[in-house]
């Protein structure tokens, strides 16, 4: 399932009735991953091709709809690769890909969690992932459960990394948190050093073959 990454077209002024579709998406696509959603408008969109935002939104029906678009698009940036056969490397693959994404795109990524999915390119990868449950043996219900919740904390990190979250301690928070009292939090204190030296991919490492290790516990009981 290899998707490689669409080269940016430069769409030119069209009028009303030859504005294409694909374009409006890419030019879309480049504008809120230029400037994230808050300085992104369908007006704006319309501006680059010297039409009305009503022009655009006849293609996509609602600004909501061109977004979630635009968030399936930008999976074409990221390669999953097809079943291996291997349930843990499937799900491995697909947490690495959205990690990727979030990497590529950090002010559209956040898209990813306003939907249950995307679209088609969304559910490409959802299969791979409810497929590699199944093989364990879960029931349907917790497929569907522990598939979304998956997600959820795959994305949930790697926005987390976008924003500065799983970032190494600088001095400043280092210094707020050696004031805390020892006698109120003497773990917190202890882990100071740890969080300096924090390293944001073994920390996801780690994350992801816990998830997959309570995945595997529940089955053997």
């Amino acid at each position: 399932m290899s998707r490689a990454t669409v080269k940016a077209a430069k769409p030119k002024p069209r009028g009303r009735r030859g504005i294409d579709r694909n374009a409006i998406l890419e030019a879309a696509f480049e504008l809120i991953d230029c400037d994230g959603e808050n300085g992104f408008s369908v007006r704006k969109v319309g501006a680059r091709f010297g039409v009305d935002p009503m022009t655009v939104l006849h293609h996509f029906g609602t600004k909501d709809q061109l977004l979630r678009q635009i968030a399936d698009r930008a999976l074409m940036s990221v390669t999953i690769p097809p079943p291996t056969g291997s349930w843990r490397q499937d799900m491995r693959n697909v947490a690495d890909a959205y990690r990727d994404l979030a990497h590529r795109h950090p002010r559209l990524f956040h898209l990813h969690f306003r939907y249950n999915a995307t679209g088609p390119l969304d559910h490409a990868s959802s299969e791979i992932v409810y497929q590699a449950m199944r093989t364990l043996g879960l029931t349907d219900d917790l497929v569907a459960a522990l598939g979304l919740a998956f997600y959820a904390f795959v994305m949930g990190f790697a926005l987390a990394e976008t924003e500065g979250q799983m970032a190494p301690l600088n001095p400043v928070e280092e210094a707020e948190m050696w004031e805390l009292p020892e006698r109120d939090f003497p773990v917190t204190r202890a882990l100071i050093p740890s969080f300096r030296a924090l390293d944001p991919g073994l920390a996801f490492d780690a994350a992801v073959n816990a998830f997959m290790d309570g995945l595997a516990l529940r089955v053997r009981n």
